[in-house]
């Protein structure tokens, strides 16, 4: 080949190899997550456990990402519209699902369930809770016995909050009236967006019982707590029985982490795996949230997927007997 197309060639190369470099020298850097808001989609209304939770977790999660940490509350629906728009988002850790049993597998009980368990992207669990039986704080009622008592001698009497059939608390009532062998044509569901109006309407006499989480509404006297599910009594509940000692084995435990959509970032879930596993440890959230009937529970992204999975296998098992 002629000496002076091969220089030209070589200069050519040359050319293009600096320029390629002066092109990589200028591309942004991958950012770390997080660089602005997050949000944190809650599918209740204001009031309730959830929201509760929520609202302690954000703030210690914006104290640790640096970043704010915004609770949005999408009630209703049975808790579609919260996590159809969790789902819709980009997939970028900035739009956040707090996961609870209502939101993921609970939903394996619906016929016709419209909710896709596996399309979403399970992040870590932070904490368990059992429910409480609440009723009305100068009720007659002083145990669960008393009330089922009068649900059996009055059919057709007794009302309870009820929050579109698919939550933790729908599951616990359900579980017992169940064991309490109360036929749920007797009773009658009146139904709320979340558990923090049907406490306010327990309280002022609309509704006869809600289940849910420790709330204002007891320390006040407005609400007294019957019983609590779960496999053990409440730290800050101490003298209240578990629905086991009550005489109903009913021990479901509701867990609450986040999800996001689909394709959620392995940096973004180790990040969150990160932040929830100091933040559940800490001492200072541990005493919140018992205050309000929660534990700390840590499980990683990848061990929570399979938690939910297996436990919705099982109340599609239950829901079928």
């Amino acid at each position: 080949m002629n000496t002076s197309i091969l220089n030209r060639l070589r200069r050519c190369f040359s050319l293009l190899f600096i320029s390629a470099l002066a092109g990589l020298s200028v591309l942004p850097a991958q950012a770390a997550w997080p660089e602005r808001a997050i949000e944190i989609i809650v599918a209740y209304a204001p009031g309730g456990g959830s929201d509760a939770i929520a609202r302690i977790a954000a703030r210690i999660m914006s104290r640790e990402l640096g970043v704010p940490v915004n609770v949005v509350n999408m009630p209703g629906g049975n808790q579609l519209p919260g996590i159809e728009a969790v789902m819709r988002a980009a997939p970028d850790g900035y739009t956040l699902l707090l996961e609870t049993p209502a939101t993921s597998s609970i939903k394996a009980t619906i016929p016709d369930n419209p909710v896709d368990l596996q399309a979403r992207t399970y992040g870590p669990l932070m904490a368990a809770q059992g429910a409480l039986i609440m009723v009305k704080g100068d009720s007659p009622w002083n145990s669960v016995s008393d009330m089922v008592d009068f649900i059996k001698n009055n059919p057709g009497s007794f009302t309870y909050v009820r929050l579109g059939g698919s939550t933790y608390s729908d599951l616990v009532t359900q579980g017992l009236f169940s064991v309490a062998g109360i036929d749920p044509q007797t009773v009658k569901p009146v139904d709320y967006s979340g558990n923090g109006p049907g406490n306010i309407a327990v309280a002022g006499g609309h509704v006869m019982m809600s289940g849910g989480s420790i709330n204002p509404l007891i320390s006040s006297g407005d609400l007294k707590v019957l019983a609590i599910a779960g496999p053990e009594r409440a730290t800050a509940l101490p003298d209240v029985p578990t629905l086991a000692e009550s005489g109903y084995p009913v021990d479901f435990v509701a867990y609450f982490g986040f999800s996001g959509p689909v394709g959620l970032p392995e940096e973004v879930l180790n990040r969150l795996d990160e932040v929830v596993q100091k933040m559940s440890g800490d001492d200072s959230f541990r005493k919140e949230i018992e205050a309000i009937g929660f534990y700390p529970r840590f499980l990683p992204a990848k061990e929570a997927r399979t938690y939910i999975l297996d436990e919705a296998e099982e109340y599609r098992a239950l829901a079928k007997r």
